[in-house]
């Protein structure tokens, strides 16, 4: 199976527990210029399991709210329509992340809250978007379980007898990855390009690729949770870092000192594998 034919499977899936009139339905409200909040939250309410996942995932910790958000409509006013648009995307995964591998749902969060602890000390104007894209950052694995179990199977395998990073091992089998997999699934469903490229690029930084900033979050943190052992991404290696991610940050060895000291403050909740 050829790179080609992998993205058609993938861009056809109907195995993902996210109804795609559900994230269709909101991305049309949300990208129209005349869409209120409420309007917006009322639409996301209709669907009473899509709209407790929402608000499980805004009160759980990584958006530091001073007070609990009761409602999707003061969620959506307090986060933005993309936000929100990407939160029910991300809610509609969430019992997927848990079942696809041990640890993912964990590594997932704390992904999630350690990148608004980088975005917060580099200064970034979209650190809750920033936040999301940690979040669904390894939607990718559950895509690839979802849709050819047989060869997630074999990366796992392939995982375990080679002691490899899971992306190394997705590469050598199939030619792509678990962020091109995110990728080729959500510019389909028309998530917006600043939540793709991190997702798509957070194993491979490039500071001339688009939505460097966020990428360079999104690269640090699964990296610093990988060293936390906060959660688990299906191996048991911690990928290389890109010294340009923290350059163009503008973080020193001091910053991410200080942000793991945070992470280990503010995470006791997570399990550690």
């Amino acid at each position: 199976m050829d790179i080609d034919q992998i993205r058609e499977r993938i861009e056809a899936t109907g195995n993902l527990p996210a109804p795609p009139d559900v994230v269709i339905r909101v991305t049309e409200m949300a990208d129209r210029d005349d869409t209120t909040g409420r309007q917006l939250g009322m639409e996301i309410a209709k669907d009473q399991v899509i709209s407790a996942k929402v608000l499980r995932l805004v009160n759980s910790g990584f958006y530091d709210f001073s007070q609990p958000i009761a409602t999707v409509s003061h969620a959506v006013t307090l986060l933005g329509f993309e936000t929100v648009k990407s939160l029910v995307l991300g809610s509609t995964v969430l019992d997927m992340m848990k079942d696809a591998l041990p640890g993912l749902w964990e590594h997932s969060m704390a992904c999630a809250r350690t990148s608004a602890l980088i975005a917060e000390r580099a200064v970034l104007d979209d650190a809750q978007e920033v936040c999301t894209a940690g979040l669904l950052h390894d939607l990718g694995k559950v895509i690839l379980r979802q849709t050819m179990e047989d060869a997630f199977i074999r990366v796992v395998h392939f995982v375990q007898e080679r002691d490899v990073l899971f992306v190394e091992a997705e590469e050598h089998i199939l030619g792509a990855h678990h962020g091109d997999f995110a990728g080729w699934l959500l510019e389909k469903w028309g998530l917006p390009d600043r939540l793709i490229y991190p997702i798509m690029d957070h194993h491979n930084f490039q500071e001339n690729r688009p939505f460097a900033y966020s990428t360079a979050v999104i690269h640090l943190a699964d990296i610093l949770c990988r060293a936390e052992a906060l959660g688990r991404g299906g191996d048991l290696k911690i990928p290389s870092l890109n010294p340009a991610a923290l350059e163009i940050l503008d973080l020193a060895i001091e910053d991410v000192i200080d942000i793991m000291e945070r992470m280990n403050e503010e995470m006791r909740d997570i399990r550690r594998f």
